[in-house]
């Protein structure tokens, strides 16, 4: 597991490369809980097995070295959207993604998180309609070739705001500016002050991140 570098101030991010191997899950299976192990085997592929496992785990050894606990014994809630956190630590906000051969997790106390990474090389035939908002259709400002950068973006944004990602696609409008920073723009005021980057990711992949405060 690598810790990226180049990620805005107060947020810590980490780049993990999965190894598909029996070892590598008998490594980290003893740190899952009950339910986390149940859930592990509901996967019909094993290399969703690992994704699954391996990315739970190194979020459990991360987030036991913060709050001083040993990883097995830290217990990660979910909610009904699927985001995870720490109902006895709720100041610490966490996220994680994973994709391919790969998996990110971001992690900050000054906000709620979000990140996302996708392969560059995934089928979006019939989705790029489903996923614009009428203000990135109007100004055309994302060709198809850079439709996955525009996923991830606001997949990031949603997983911050602890939403559902299809029922609220069109509901973010993500617009590109010079330097290193996305504009997200919204019609929601409860929704915050969101901020939204796009990040380091593997080659063919792309990746993002949010943070809301």
């Amino acid at each position: 597991m690598r810790r990226l570098e180049a990620v805005p101030e107060n947020i810590d991010a980490w780049l993990l490369e999965f190894a598909f191997t029996s070892a590598q899950l008998a490594y980290d299976w003893p740190l899952l809980s009950v339910t986390e192990q149940f859930r592990a085997r509901s996967f019909h592929h094993y290399q969703d097995q690992i994704r699954f496992v391996s990315a739970r785990a190194a979020l459990k050894r991360l987030l036991a070295e913060r709050v001083g606990i040993l990883p097995e014994r830290l217990t990660i809630s979910i909610t009904a959207f699927g985001k995870p956190y720490l109902a006895q630590h709720t100041e610490i906000q966490f996220n994680l993604a994973h994709a391919g051969s790969f998996a990110l997790i971001a992690m900050s106390s000054a906000g709620k998180i979000g990140i996302d990474i996708e392969r560059c090389d995934r089928d979006i035939t019939g989705l790029i309609h489903y996923v614009l908002s009428p203000l990135e259709s109007t100004r055309a400002c994302w060709p198809e070739k850079r439709f996955v950068d525009l996923w991830v973006a606001k997949e990031a944004v949603l997983k911050a705001l602890g939403l559902g990602i299809a029922e609220n696609l069109q509901d973010i409008s993500v617009l590109p500016e010079p330097g290193s920073r996305y504009c997200i723009a919204h019609e929601h005021p409860d929704w915050g002050n969101i901020r939204a980057w796009p990040i380091e990711a593997p080659e063919n992949y792309a990746a993002a991140l949010a943070l809301i405060h």
